[in-house]
């Protein structure tokens, strides 16, 4: 189920992002690092970059990371978006689509964002997951994806007043037949391309924003959303999801309340609960809302291993659908030559047929000439002796 994020998602994502313990460097470049990170009970590794932009304020990426509109300029891969609606002023829930090379079917989700931001030089936060959503269910063409975290952690460069340090943790299943190893090999190649591209896009990002027709930014200024309001209670589990955020530490009594609080089943309301009014934005600040759904950050539950193939079998079922497919093409040829046989066959005896059909009406038009010619010889005969009388009488008559 969805769930509003509280300051200890925000204080667990930024132990993440900084804390090193675990992790593996896979490629350091310039300004930019790599590291990964295997999952217990997942076989995907998380990924997590940190990178340096000399040029761009954390105020401008930030900003790029929300616009909806703008995301459909940058971002390539994007096949189609949607905002679903929000929860309150710091939280909403969107539809998101994107393409894979072929012959992969492209990938979709429905994320929950959160965000936070503790004003002029202090940090921008935002964290996302995917929720289930009763109105979005898997589609036919997309295959459902999994995003166990995304986040990012922007804070200003203290050494440059026009740069910022962007810190990137993500964790996901592609889902489908892809194989984890395949996955994890290419995950660490594909971040730096993506900070790339996101850098580029926040250098653009003020010049297109003044040639819109409007300059709103609602996740700035909530007075300017106009998406609808959703309930939390449309968001209902149907996975089990592996939270990548490390549990919060906390005296033995709070951590005792959150053990009950993750063993107690879920109750369902009768009637739905009324959402609490939009706050507006203090000391450059969006206030989060306070009376928010009461629920503590379950510790990461353990799931059951996913079963994907291995390398080698992965090999042995590609060979056999390989003799499959030239089976079915050497069926396919044998059945066309027989066709052909059969056709040219036929086409032979037809061709018989004409001639000897050809032959007759020859002979036909023959006889009936010769008819004609002797039909017209009797006649002219005929007319020939009818003339010999006529003037064999003429001369008689004229002895007479």
């Amino acid at each position: 189920m969805a769930r509003i994020a509280d300051d200890s998602d925000f204080e667990a994502l930024k132990r993440l992002v900084d804390n090193h313990d675990g992790w593996t460097l896979e490629l350091s470049k310039s300004d930019t690092e790599v590291y990964t990170r295997p999952v217990p009970g997942c076989n995907f590794n998380m990924v997590k970059i940190h990178t340096e932009f000399a040029d761009v304020t954390a105020d401008i990426v930030f900003d790029v990371l929300h616009d909806p509109d703008y995301r459909k300029v940058w971002d390539s891969h994007m096949l189609a978006s949607e905002e679903i609606g929000i929860l309150n002023v710091n939280n909403d829930v969107g539809y998101y689509a994107m393409s894979c090379p072929p012959p992969l079917k492209p990938r979709d989700f429905v994320l929950q964002r959160s965000w936070l931001d503790t004003g002029p030089q202090g940090e921008q936060m935002l964290l996302s997951r995917s929720v289930p959503h009763k109105n979005y269910p898997p589609k036919k063409g997309y295959v459902r994806a999994m995003s166990y975290i995304t986040g990012f952690v922007l804070r200003t460069n203290k050494n440059s007043k026009t740069g910022c340090i962007l810190k990137y943790v993500a964790h996901c299943d592609p889902q489908g037949t892809l194989p984890p190893w395949l996955v994890n090999k290419v995950t660490h190649t594909l971040g730096p391309r993506m900070v790339k591209d996101l850098k580029k896009a926040a250098l653009g990002y003020a010049g297109w924003k003044q040639t819109q027709p409007h300059l709103r930014k609602p996740w700035r200024f909530p007075e300017e959303i106009r998406c609808p309001r959703i309930s939390i209670e449309d968001c209902l589990d149907t996975v089990t999801v592996p939270l990548a955020l490390p549990p919060a530490t906390g005296s033995p009594k709070t951590v005792q309340q959150q053990q009950q609080t993750t063993t107690q089943p879920q109750q369902q309301t009768p009637t739905q609960r009324k959402l609490p009014q939009l706050k507006t934005q203090t000391n450059g600040r969006v206030l989060p809302i306070l009376h928010k759904k009461a629920q503590s950050t379950p510790a990461s539950p353990v799931v059951e291993e996913a079963k994907f193939l291995k390398r080698d079998d992965l090999k042995e079922k590609l060979d056999e659908k390989r003799k499959d497919e030239k089976k079915k093409q050497k069926d396919s040829k044998e059945a066309k030559a027989k066709d052909g046989k059969e056709s040219l066959k036929s086409t032979k005896e037809l061709e018989k047929e004409a001639k000897a059909a050809a032959k007759e009406s020859k002979k036909l038009s023959k006889a009936a000439a010769k008819e004609a010619a002797a039909a017209e010889s009797a006649v002219a005969k005929k007319e020939k002796k009818e003339k010999g009388l006529t003037k064999r009488r003429s001369l008689l008559n004229l002895k007479f």
